[in-house]
Protein backbone atom coordinates (compact mmCIF):
# COMPACT_ATOMS: atom_id res chain seq x y z
CA UNK A 1 0.00 0.00 0.00
CA UNK A 2 1.54 3.54 -1.22
CA UNK A 3 2.15 6.15 1.35
CA UNK A 4 1.47 9.74 0.74
CA UNK A 5 2.59 12.51 3.04
CA UNK A 6 0.61 15.47 3.74
CA UNK A 7 2.10 18.58 3.18
CA UNK A 8 0.24 21.80 4.95
CA UNK A 9 2.19 25.12 4.40
CA UNK A 10 1.90 27.88 6.48
CA UNK A 11 2.80 31.71 5.59
CA UNK A 12 4.80 33.08 8.53
CA UNK A 13 5.01 36.56 8.30
CA UNK A 14 1.63 39.08 8.07
CA UNK A 15 -0.80 36.18 7.12
CA UNK A 16 -3.98 36.78 5.35
CA UNK A 17 -2.54 40.63 4.10
CA UNK A 18 -5.68 41.28 2.18
CA UNK A 19 -7.89 41.30 5.45
CA UNK A 20 -6.18 44.11 6.94
CA UNK A 21 -9.68 46.22 5.95
CA UNK A 22 -11.39 43.78 8.60
CA UNK A 23 -8.79 42.43 10.98
CA UNK A 24 -6.23 43.79 13.24
CA UNK A 25 -2.90 41.82 12.83
CA UNK A 26 -3.55 39.58 15.64
CA UNK A 27 -6.60 38.88 14.47
CA UNK A 28 -5.44 38.14 11.44
CA UNK A 29 -2.59 35.90 13.58
CA UNK A 30 -5.79 34.27 15.32
CA UNK A 31 -7.69 33.47 12.25
CA UNK A 32 -4.51 31.63 10.29
CA UNK A 33 -4.74 29.41 13.58
CA UNK A 34 -8.15 28.55 13.79
CA UNK A 35 -8.41 27.76 9.53
CA UNK A 36 -5.08 25.85 10.32
CA UNK A 37 -7.03 23.94 13.18
CA UNK A 38 -9.79 23.21 11.09
CA UNK A 39 -7.83 21.75 8.39
CA UNK A 40 -6.10 19.45 10.79
CA UNK A 41 -9.09 18.26 12.22
CA UNK A 42 -10.34 17.08 8.47
CA UNK A 43 -6.64 15.40 8.89
CA UNK A 44 -7.22 13.51 11.71
CA UNK A 45 -10.80 12.69 10.91
CA UNK A 46 -9.34 10.92 7.38
CA UNK A 47 -6.61 9.46 9.73
CA UNK A 48 -3.99 11.12 8.31
CA UNK A 49 -2.34 12.82 11.21
CA UNK A 50 0.85 10.22 11.31
CA UNK A 51 1.98 11.50 7.98
CA UNK A 52 1.18 15.09 8.17
CA UNK A 53 3.56 17.72 8.11
CA UNK A 54 3.49 21.93 8.63
CA UNK A 55 5.98 24.10 7.19
CA UNK A 56 6.31 27.05 8.33
CA UNK A 57 8.93 29.74 9.55
CA UNK A 58 6.68 30.70 12.42
CA UNK A 59 7.94 29.13 15.39
CA UNK A 60 4.83 29.18 16.94
CA UNK A 61 2.85 27.97 14.04
CA UNK A 62 4.56 24.87 14.59
CA UNK A 63 4.32 24.05 18.05
CA UNK A 64 0.46 24.75 17.72
CA UNK A 65 0.51 22.21 15.00
CA UNK A 66 3.00 19.60 16.99
CA UNK A 67 -0.25 19.35 19.60
CA UNK A 68 -1.46 17.77 17.11
CA UNK A 69 0.95 15.23 17.09
CA UNK A 70 2.17 15.66 13.35
CA UNK A 71 5.26 16.40 11.89
CA UNK A 72 7.00 19.90 11.13
CA UNK A 73 9.58 21.38 8.41
CA UNK A 74 10.77 24.57 9.67
CA UNK A 75 11.93 27.42 6.85
CA UNK A 76 14.26 30.58 7.75
CA UNK A 77 11.96 32.84 6.07
CA UNK A 78 9.21 32.92 4.14
CA UNK A 79 9.92 31.82 0.39
CA UNK A 80 6.37 31.44 -1.16
CA UNK A 81 4.20 28.49 -1.49
CA UNK A 82 6.30 26.99 -3.91
CA UNK A 83 9.57 26.96 -2.16
CA UNK A 84 7.79 26.01 0.96
CA UNK A 85 6.43 23.03 -0.57
CA UNK A 86 9.57 22.18 -2.78
CA UNK A 87 11.71 22.00 0.49
CA UNK A 88 8.78 19.84 2.10
CA UNK A 89 8.79 17.32 -1.02
CA UNK A 90 12.96 16.74 -0.43
CA UNK A 91 12.51 16.20 3.18
CA UNK A 92 9.98 13.96 2.93
CA UNK A 93 11.23 11.64 0.15
CA UNK A 94 10.65 8.38 1.82
CA UNK A 95 7.12 8.35 0.67
CA UNK A 96 5.31 7.53 -2.43
CA UNK A 97 3.88 10.87 -2.72
CA UNK A 98 2.60 14.23 -2.05
CA UNK A 99 -0.56 15.99 -0.87
CA UNK A 100 -0.42 19.22 -0.40
CA UNK A 101 -3.18 21.39 1.31
CA UNK A 102 -3.64 24.87 2.05
CA UNK A 103 -4.30 25.95 5.81
CA UNK A 104 -7.24 28.48 4.69
CA UNK A 105 -10.13 26.01 3.86
CA UNK A 106 -11.94 26.32 6.80
CA UNK A 107 -14.53 24.37 4.73
CA UNK A 108 -12.71 20.99 3.85
CA UNK A 109 -13.55 18.11 5.23
CA UNK A 110 -12.16 14.23 5.79
CA UNK A 111 -14.56 13.30 2.63
CA UNK A 112 -12.42 15.47 0.68
CA UNK A 113 -9.11 13.64 1.76
CA UNK A 114 -10.66 10.17 1.22
CA UNK A 115 -11.78 11.05 -2.02
CA UNK A 116 -9.06 12.18 -3.69
CA UNK A 117 -6.82 9.47 -1.67
CA UNK A 118 -9.64 6.92 -3.41
CA UNK A 119 -9.01 8.64 -6.70
CA UNK A 120 -5.16 7.52 -6.94
CA UNK A 121 -6.47 3.86 -5.97
CA UNK A 122 -8.71 4.62 -8.91
CA UNK A 123 -5.57 4.88 -10.69
CA UNK A 124 -4.56 9.03 -11.27
CA UNK A 125 -0.97 9.49 -10.59
CA UNK A 126 -2.27 13.07 -10.02
CA UNK A 127 -5.13 14.83 -8.57
CA UNK A 128 -5.38 18.95 -8.69
CA UNK A 129 -8.40 20.89 -7.04
CA UNK A 130 -9.24 23.86 -8.10
CA UNK A 131 -9.72 27.35 -6.45
CA UNK A 132 -13.64 28.24 -7.40
CA UNK A 133 -12.23 30.62 -10.34
CA UNK A 134 -10.01 27.79 -11.39
CA UNK A 135 -7.37 29.89 -11.38
CA UNK A 136 -5.20 28.55 -8.16
CA UNK A 137 -4.49 24.83 -7.25
CA UNK A 138 -6.30 24.84 -3.64
CA UNK A 139 -5.32 21.25 -3.10
CA UNK A 140 -2.60 18.81 -5.35
CA UNK A 141 -1.65 14.99 -4.81
CA UNK A 142 1.53 14.07 -6.75
CA UNK A 143 2.78 10.49 -7.02
CA UNK A 144 6.42 10.49 -6.42
CA UNK A 145 6.92 8.74 -10.42
CA UNK A 146 4.14 11.73 -11.76
CA UNK A 147 6.25 14.50 -10.08
CA UNK A 148 5.23 17.52 -12.11
CA UNK A 149 6.78 21.31 -11.69
CA UNK A 150 5.08 23.20 -9.47
CA UNK A 151 3.32 26.77 -10.05
CA UNK A 152 2.01 27.89 -7.20
CA UNK A 153 0.91 31.85 -7.13
CA UNK A 154 0.60 31.83 -11.12
CA UNK A 155 -2.77 30.66 -12.51
CA UNK A 156 -1.41 27.59 -10.75
CA UNK A 157 -4.55 25.72 -11.52
CA UNK A 158 -4.17 25.73 -15.42
CA UNK A 159 -0.32 25.18 -15.47
CA UNK A 160 -0.37 22.22 -13.40
CA UNK A 161 -3.35 20.54 -15.56
CA UNK A 162 -0.90 21.66 -18.38
CA UNK A 163 2.15 20.35 -16.95
CA UNK A 164 0.36 16.44 -16.24
CA UNK A 165 -1.11 16.63 -19.73
CA UNK A 166 1.77 17.26 -21.44
CA UNK A 167 4.11 14.38 -19.86
CA UNK A 168 0.91 12.13 -20.59
CA UNK A 169 0.41 11.55 -16.68
CA UNK A 170 -2.86 10.06 -15.64
CA UNK A 171 -4.57 12.91 -13.86
CA UNK A 172 -7.89 13.93 -12.74
CA UNK A 173 -9.78 16.98 -11.49
CA UNK A 174 -11.37 17.30 -8.38
CA UNK A 175 -14.33 19.90 -7.34
CA UNK A 176 -15.44 20.51 -4.13
CA UNK A 177 -17.31 23.45 -2.62
CA UNK A 178 -15.31 22.64 0.15
CA UNK A 179 -12.16 22.74 -1.07
CA UNK A 180 -12.43 25.78 -3.69
CA UNK A 181 -13.29 28.27 -0.61
CA UNK A 182 -10.94 29.85 0.62
CA UNK A 183 -10.90 33.05 2.71
CA UNK A 184 -8.52 35.71 1.23
CA UNK A 185 -11.15 38.70 0.73
CA UNK A 186 -13.54 40.64 2.96
CA UNK A 187 -16.25 39.34 0.46
CA UNK A 188 -14.98 35.62 1.77
CA UNK A 189 -15.37 36.74 5.50
CA UNK A 190 -19.00 37.53 4.78
CA UNK A 191 -20.20 35.00 2.47
CA UNK A 192 -18.54 32.21 5.27
CA UNK A 193 -21.17 32.86 7.41
CA UNK A 194 -23.61 31.68 5.00
CA UNK A 195 -22.70 28.00 4.79
CA UNK A 196 -23.18 27.95 8.86
CA UNK A 197 -20.22 25.75 9.33
CA UNK A 198 -19.60 25.10 13.06
CA UNK A 199 -15.70 25.05 13.55
CA UNK A 200 -12.51 26.63 15.07
CA UNK A 201 -13.17 29.77 12.16
CA UNK A 202 -16.85 30.66 12.81
CA UNK A 203 -16.03 30.84 16.38
CA UNK A 204 -13.02 33.04 15.50
CA UNK A 205 -15.41 34.93 13.18
CA UNK A 206 -18.17 35.20 16.11
CA UNK A 207 -16.24 35.78 18.65
CA UNK A 208 -14.22 39.16 16.79
CA UNK A 209 -17.62 40.67 15.82
CA UNK A 210 -18.96 40.39 18.94
CA UNK A 211 -15.90 42.25 20.67
CA UNK A 212 -16.23 44.69 17.90
CA UNK A 213 -19.80 45.55 18.69
CA UNK A 214 -19.16 45.49 22.32
CA UNK A 215 -16.34 48.44 21.65
CA UNK A 216 -18.69 50.32 19.45
CA UNK A 217 -21.38 50.42 22.34
CA UNK A 218 -18.59 51.79 24.79
CA UNK A 219 -17.47 55.00 22.24
CA UNK A 220 -18.26 58.00 24.40
CA UNK A 221 -20.73 59.83 22.58
CA UNK A 222 -19.46 62.63 20.60
CA UNK A 223 -20.78 66.13 21.30
CA UNK A 224 -23.51 67.53 19.31
CA UNK A 225 -21.86 69.91 16.20
CA UNK A 226 -25.09 71.40 14.87
CA UNK A 227 -25.82 75.49 14.78
CA UNK A 228 -28.03 75.51 17.74
CA UNK A 229 -25.26 74.34 19.98
CA UNK A 230 -22.97 76.47 18.29
CA UNK A 231 -25.61 80.01 19.06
Amino acid sequence: MRRFAIIIPVKGDNPKGRLGALFTAREKKQLQVAMLEDTLQAVAGAKKLDHTYVVSSNLEILKFAQRYGVGSIPEDEDGGVTEAVERSISALGKYDGWLIVPADLPLMTKNDIKTVLTLVRLGSSIVISPSEDYSGTNLLLMSKKARIPLHYDDDSFNKHVAEASQRGIRFSVYYSENVGFDMDKASDVHRYYGFGRRNSTMNFLEMTRRKNRSAQRNLPERKGQDSDEEA
